[in-house]
Parts: structure tokens; sequence; C-alpha cells
């Protein structure tokens, strides 16, 4: 294991041993399903086709099992100071795919016509955090073959932003509509608050991450 940084540019992990291998592979792994459901459910909104449902539900199967993999390959692999971080990075990013498939779950529950500026607001959201994913992913091969960490991270920070304002916005549209029930409205806001949840955890995950850049500088 080696590290070394310069110019912004960092190098953590020299991976000459397997484990910590394996733990790179998983949680860039991991990243990948979330991209995969996080772009079903953008269909989703549009076609309410029951089998991409489905396939978010078998993702989030998916990315518990590697979150397990992760957590018994964390204890042969990296410093002891990296674990708490790493370990919890996994259990973070695993909040992401559940957030989708909990965001999934709740559309399918909205059987009346969501209002269309509310949905392409919703649409938006999830396109930035799926840039944020991919953020997520470049710093994983950052931590493997060397890069700019600080813009990707960057990267993060300012979608999370984003998400803020139009989390905001959208509430402050919500509030002037005419509701017809108390169910319409409660899905609504649950379904705008838990798919704002997933860029909230991105960005807690890149804080882990910054945890060990700036240990390693």
């Amino acid at each position: 294991m080696n590290h070394k940084i310069g110019g912004g540019n960092l190098t953590i992990f020299l991976f000459k041993r397997k484990p910590e291998k394996e733990v790179i592979d998983l949680l860039r792994a991991h990243v990948s399903l979330s991209i995969s459901s996080i772009k079903l459910l953008n269909e989703y909104i549009d076609d309410k086709d029951n089998s991409k449902l489905q396939e978010i539900t078998k993702l989030e199967k998916e990315g518990d099992d590697i979150r397990k993999k992760v957590i018994i390959n964390l204890y042969e692999a990296f410093l002891p100071s990296m674990k708490k971080e790493l370990t919890y990075s996994i259990e973070i990013l695993d909040e992401v795919l559940d957030s989708i498939k909990h965001g999934a779950l709740i559309y399918d529950l909205i059987i009346f016509e969501l209002n269309k500026t509310i949905k392409e607001k919703c649409k938006l959201i999830l396109n930035i955090s799926l840039d944020m994913l991919n953020s997520m992913y470049s710093l994983i091969d950052v931590f493997e073959n060397g890069g700019d960490f600080k813009k990707h991270i960057k990267n993060i920070k300012t979608g999370e932003e984003a998400i803020d304002d139009i989390h905001h916005e959208i509430y402050r549209y919500m509030v002037n509509m005419k509701i017809d029930s108390f169910w319409e409205g409660k899905l609504m806001s649950d379904f705008v608050d838990k798919i704002t949840e997933i860029s909230d955890y991105i960005e807690n995950v890149s804080d882990e991450f910054q945890i060990i850049y700036l240990n390693y500088r």
C-alpha cells in the first residue's frame, strides 16, 4: 500500500494485496448498481412499466449482498484508520439504493396524474443525482489510479446544493396547488423527499472519502 499526493492529484493505494483491490472493485460495482437503478427510476416515472420496478428491487438486493462482502473483506484490507470511513461509506451507499427503491415504491402508489411541473423537477433531481453518482464512480477510480480528487468532490457538492434549491422550489409550488385529497398531497411530498435523500447520501459518502484524502495529504 502506498500514497502520494501532489498538485491536487491523489494516489492512495498501490494495489499489491488482493483484499484492497476487491474492496475497491466492490465499491465500484455498488455505485454502478445505483447508476443503473436511478436510470430505471427516471424511466419508470414516465411509463410505470412494472418490470422496471421489479428490476430496481432486484438491484437493491444485489447492493445489499455487495455491502456484506465489503464489510467482510475490510477485516483484511486497508489501514485501521481507513476501515471506519470505508465501512461507513458502504453503509451509506446502500442507503442510496434503498432510497431509489422506496422512491419507486411510493411512485407506484401514485395513481393520479402527477403535476407536469413537479414531474419535470423530480426528473431533474434524478438527473443531477445521476451526475453525482458518476462523480462518485470517478472518485473510486482516483483512489485506485490517481487523478483530480477535488474536481469530483466539487461536482458532488455543487449537485447537492442544486438539488436542495429544486426541492425548495417544488414545495413552494406545491403549497399553491389545489390538492384533492390528503393522500395525494402526502404521496407527492413523500416521493419528492425520498428522491431528494439520494443526493444527501451521495454527499455523505463523498465526505467520508474526503476524510481519507485529508488524512493522507
